[in-house]
């Protein structure tokens, strides 16, 4: 599962690596995070509405902010997001939950890495994950959006997979990273369903890993240190 990441990058990173042509001023006001948690608002990339007079032309890729946890049209309590925050790939195509929005509603979610618990003897060990390289990753992610009184409210998921490579040696899951290539196919709004479960498929960039302390649990927590290496053996 992935239940925490991080999204420490800036408004012009964001724009830059996502090919982002526009973006919400609530996206635009949220704060860097190295601690973002279930039922937290984070900014997403999906793509803009239709413009009809436009013509046949690519959608824009658009940046909106969005509560974690995903919670579909018909429910009648915006609470199950709670529950929502992730979607397995391997299922996504027949759940009630989230088959629609797959369908209609996908989008990127920009991190700058992940966290990860190892279970060990009588403890767990958190782990930071992230690219080689240390650029930002692109996680599959899907959206819904309901009205909720006078206003909108947008909320997603993260997709996950079996985790690959040396991530499984920390946990059996991971989410859903995209490639470039993968990024595209993923945002095509008429990819059919086997392209889309191709780019899931993919092979994930290169991820570098490191120990980090125990902070991180605590959500209130939410500063650079979280991020920092420490030794293992002794926490």
């Amino acid at each position: 599962m992935c239940g925490r990441y991080a999204n420490f990058l800036d408004e012009q990173d964001l724009l830059d690596e996502f090919a982002v042509a526009e973006a919400a001023h609530d996206a635009r006001l949220l704060p860097p995070s190295w601690n973002i948690g279930p039922m937290q608002l984070a900014p997403i990339v999906t793509l803009a509405p239709v413009d009809r007079d436009a013509g046949d032309v690519p959608r824009k890729r658009r940046l909106i902010a969005a509560r974690w946890g995903l919670v579909p049209t018909w429910a009648k309590d915006a609470s199950v997001g709670a529950k929502m925050f992730n979607a397995r790939s391997e299922t996504i195509t027949e759940k009630p939950s989230f088959r629609a929005a797959f369908a209609q509603r996908r989008c990127l979610v920009p991190a700058s890495g992940y966290y990860e618990w190892q279970a060990r003897e009588g403890r767990k060990q958190p782990y930071f994950i992230f690219r080689e390289d240390e650029s930002p990753l692109a996680l599959a992610g899907v959206w819904e959006t309901r009205k909720d009184g006078d206003f909108r409210t947008f909320t997603f998921s993260i997709l996950t997979s079996a985790a690959r490579g040396e991530l499984a040696a920390i946990h059996d899951r991971q989410p859903v990273m995209l490639g470039t290539e993968a990024c595209d196919a993923w945002m095509d709004a008429d990819a059919s369903a086997d392209e889309l479960m191709a780019a899931v498929a993919a092979p994930s960039p290169a991820m570098a890993t490191r120990p980090v302390g125990t902070n991180v649990g605590n959500i209130r927590n939410d500063d650079p240190s979280l991020i920092e290496a420490v030794d293992d053996t002794k926490t």
